[in-house]
């Protein structure tokens, strides 16, 4: 369930985050999953205005997956009736809430939609047939999910979540819903400015605190899952290479310390270049981690912000700001993005000043209990360290994140398929190599790396399902295959993307047996081929275009 595995992941990556309760929130997101499920099938079976016996029979399934519970007949038509109701009670906005209101779930946000898609296609064409009520009811519920997932003003969705509708229960002992809290706007939007500034009071105070002294065992299965995942990151080599070394670096310094020996003064302040959707943010978590593990830190935790979070809006409000977000990352690392925004070209941004004199400060008084770690373009970067000696002599370790390659991009898209269940077959996997190939010769530092590995899948996934909007009898193939057709790049059009893979050349790797350099055919991507020169059995997943 992705509604579950996202709560649970959330709680304990980013405890920060979560207001009140954190059995509170699993539960809210449990009753939001339920929501979903019942709002995409009211909306399609309400498109023909008649309920069928495969309808009827979906419902049941639906309530015993959802509650446990078998109903036919009488009940089931009485419970219908209720969850038709329950379903008037929300909007989309407030099923969707948690993935825009909370930045780490943002990634989840193609997998919802692709979710309740799927169930609405299921639900359209479970009679047999797709009249045209229907598909006119599955576009505008992609278009709603869609407006809903990507809002024009996203602080429409910070007001505090709350459970009032109730979908723990089935509807025939439901009481009458009322609306989330998330979708009265007008309230979201009044109170935007003071919701913010609770959130800001309560990440101090519900960071984690450990309860007893860790073991070392613990300690170090905490560092080995830190390290493992960083070793499951696509691509990224040079930057898993530093961050090793940091770590072996930290470690020997603690080993030292518990003999009794000299120790090396330990700067654990940081500068993160490179261009957007490099893995910055991710890797800056993983770093929190391995402090945590080791006990540099003592939580290890992230606070992530960027200049709105430091800067205030009136003169003598930055310090008083900046500092308390410097208090709720105590213990932790805070990462600010975007960070050479603090500073200006013309150097007459007193705000922004104030907010870097306020975090040397703190670099310095705090530097056993705080990491900070800036990140943003590598040019830009460098024009802010140097701009204040302070920060170059706080911050000497940078790492760079270089740009993704075409092959990357091809396996982060795949990891998507995977996750929602599509498959991949290599005619599709050429064209998204050649796609992604033509895009990075051509990149500048707007190259979208990561984003546009996932807007790509977003939007391969919209056609497919345009593709096969109209089809009467659906198999699983039809439902869960990718295919070279359904194919979008965003900034390449169909025609485009064409004629490039007329002219485009094969791919190329290394045998795994004997190292003979070898021609993979587009379709063989992804499946057994045998080398033409020691007949090892092998299966290249992706490999790179090449002339030679």
């Amino acid at each position: 369930m992705l509604y579950e595995r996202c709560a649970k992941w959330l709680v304990r990556r980013h405890p920060n985050l979560i207001e009140g309760d954190s059995q509170a929130f699993l539960d809210l997101m449990d009753d939001l999953h339920r929501g979903l499920v019942i709002k995409v099938y009211v909306d399609i079976v309400r498109a023909d205005d008649r309920w069928s016996v495969a309808e009827k029979q979906i419902a049941a399934e639906m309530i015993e997956h959802l509650w446990g519970q078998k109903l036919q007949g009488i009940e089931l038509r009485e419970a219908a009736t209720a969850l038709f109701a329950q379903a008037d009670a929300v909007n989309w906005e407030s099923l969707v809430a948690p993935f825009v209101r909370y930045a780490p779930l943002a990634d989840s946000r193609a997998h919802v939609e692709t979710i309740a898609m799927r169930l609405g296609n299921l639900v359209a064409k479970c009679d047999g047939e797709l009249i045209p009520e229907e598909e006119v009811a599955i576009h505008t519920m992609q278009r709603n999910i869609d407006m809903a997932l990507n809002p024009a003003n996203p602080d429409q969705v910070l007001a505090p979540l709350s459970n009032s509708t109730d979908f723990s229960r089935t509807g025939s002992n439901q009481a009458k819903p009322s609306e989330l809290d998330t979708s009265n706007t007008s309230r979201a939007s009044s109170q935007n400015h003071s919701n913010q500034a609770q959130q800001q009071e309560q990440q101090q105070e519900q960071i984690p605190q450990p309860t007893s002294a860790e073991s070392q065992a613990t300690r170090e299965e905490r560092l080995a899952q830190a390290l493992s995942e960083l070793d499951s990151l696509i691509g990224l080599e040079s930057v898993k290479e530093r961050v090793k070394s940091y770590a072996n670096f930290l470690k020997l310094q603690e080993q030292r310390k518990n003999a009794g020996l000299t120790t090396m003064p330990i700067s654990l302040h940081m500068s993160f270049v490179g261009n957007p959707g490099t893995g910055k943010t991710t890797v800056a978590r993983i770093i929190g981690q391995i402090l945590g593990a080791l006990g540099t830190l003592q939580n290890g935790h992230v606070v992530e912000t960027d200049r709105s979070g430091l800067v205030a809006e009136y003169a003598g409000q930055t310090a008083p700001k900046t500092n308390k977000l410097c208090d709720s990352a105590l213990n932790g690392v805070l990462f600010i993005d975007e960070a050479y925004s603090l500073i200006d070209a013309s150097g007459e941004d007193a705000y922004g000043r104030e907010a870097v004199q306020t975090l040397l400060k703190r670099m310095e008084d705090n530097r056993d209990q705080l990491a900070v770690i800036v990140a943003g373009y590598s040019d830009e970067m460098a024009t802010l360290i140097r701009s204040n000696p302070g920060l170059s002599s706080r911050i000497n370790t940078t790492i760079e994140f270089e740009d993704y390659s075409a092959v990357d991009l091809g396996r982060i898209f795949h990891v998507m398929c995977e996750k929602n269940q599509y498959s991949l077959p290599g005619e599709a996997r050429y064209r998204l190599i050649v796609g992604f190939d033509h895009l990075y010769e051509k990149r500048d530092r707007h190259f979208g790396n990561g984003r546009l590995a996932r807007n790509t899948f977003e939007d391969s996934v919209r056609k497919l399902a345009d593709r096969i909007a109209k089809v009467p009898y659906l198999s699983e193939e039809l439902l869960t295959c990718i295919t070279a057709e359904d194919i979008a790049i965003p900034g390449i059009p169909d025609h485009e993307l064409a004629r490039l893979i007329e002219g485009a050349p094969p791919v190329r790797t290394h045998c795994t047996s004997c190292d003979e350099r070898i021609r993979i055919p587009a379709r063989s991507l992804g499946i057994r081929i045998k080398c033409p020169k020691c007949d090892h059995i092998q299966c290249h997943q992706w490999a790179p275009l090449s002339n030679n």
